[in-house]
């Protein structure tokens, strides 16, 4: 891999960690949102307030039942806007007790497989029937039956969008695993 293609993986995965990071601050409005609903169901207020015309995501009024679904809908958002973040700085789960007496070369061997094999097909596979997903959720017009949130198409697209990011930032990761790779075979080859 040369230079050009080196600072473009690493920029890659910088801006899937930039969005990882800044997604997780939505965890700030998510608890003032539990906050609200706590002392709005705790003063039994369903409708919050109405207003003339229709709003995105929210119709024409703002109830408990609309706030609830706001948080489910940005820890959903969250989720899906981390998970890659989480790969990235390798702050998943793993399976260390199996590879903490490993070398490094079997490590990253099992990584760039891990990836291939399991991390890439299924990243694939979700984000193109995400995208189905997300169509058929705003063809139909889906949202809340109970005074909740409208629009839930807009919730559904953050999962092929979430996916796709892990899928960029797996492509990356394979990308500096495969020279790390060759850096151990050369460091041997030297020894």
């Amino acid at each position: 891999m040369d230079k050009n293609q080196h600072n473009f993986v690493h920029t890659m995965l910088n801006v899937v960690t930039w969005i990882s990071r800044s997604a997780a601050w939505l965890l700030i409005p998510i608890l003032l949102l539990v906050l609200i609903g706590v002392i709005l169901s705790s003063a039994k207020v369903g409708i919050i307030t109405r207003w003339e015309s229709d709003i995105f995501l929210f119709g024409s009024k703002l109830t408990l039942a609309s706030i609830g679904d706001l948080q489910w809908h940005l820890f959903g958002i969250m989720l899906m806007l981390t998970l890659a973040g989480a790969l990235v700085e390798d702050a998943h789960v793993r399976v260390d007790f199996l590879r903490q007496h490993m070398s490094e070369r079997k490590k990253t061997i099992i990584d760039i497989l891990g990836h291939v094999f399991f991390l890439l097909p299924f990243c694939v596979f979700v984000v193109y029937n995400g995208i189905d997903f997300t169509l058929r959720s705003f063809s139909m017009g889906e949202g809340s039956n109970y005074d909740g949130l409208y629009n839930r198409f807009f919730l559904k697209a953050f999962i092929p969008i979430g996916f796709g990011l892990i899928l960029l930032a797996g492509v990356s990761l394979i990308a500096l695993k495969v020279k790390r790779l060759m850096t151990i075979k050369e460091e041997n080859q030297d020894d």
